[in-house]
């Protein structure tokens, strides 16, 4: 019974443990990281900026002809973000250096990732 209990302990820290996916991504001067392009599922993103440059975060959905800009991210700050299914989540370095920005994944992991050019 004790070896059983421990096993199940084991699993279940393995599992909650492996449910969210963690990253650190590097954004050029200039440039935007993309986040869920086409369809996919919900997902909560906690992202912080531990690089220099501020970042703009832009939510779109399918429907929406425009992004809508959902703030600022300043060195040091971090904010959570509710993302719909079939949403795009956008992250544009508006400083003149790269930044890094440490991003947590909870729900849909099967994401497009990409980068672009600031219009």
């Amino acid at each position: 019974m004790r070896i059983s209990t421990k096993l199940i302990v084991f699993l279940f820290v393995l599992f909650t443990s492996c449910s969210a996916l963690k990253s650190g991504t590097i954004i050029e001067a200039n440039k935007s990281f993309v986040l869920g392009q086409g369809p996919h599922g919900s997902y909560v993103a906690s992202i912080r900026n531990t690089g220099a440059s501020p970042v703009e975060v832009f939510i779109q959905t399918n429907e929406q002809p425009e992004a809508t800009s959902l703030g600022i991210l300043s060195k040091g700050d971090q904010n959570q973000y509710k993302v719909k299914r079939d949403t795009k989540v956008s992250f544009k370095n508006t400083g003149t250096e790269s930044t890094l920005l440490k991003i947590k994944l909870v729900g849909e992991k099967n994401l497009s990732m990409s980068y672009q050019g600031n219009n």
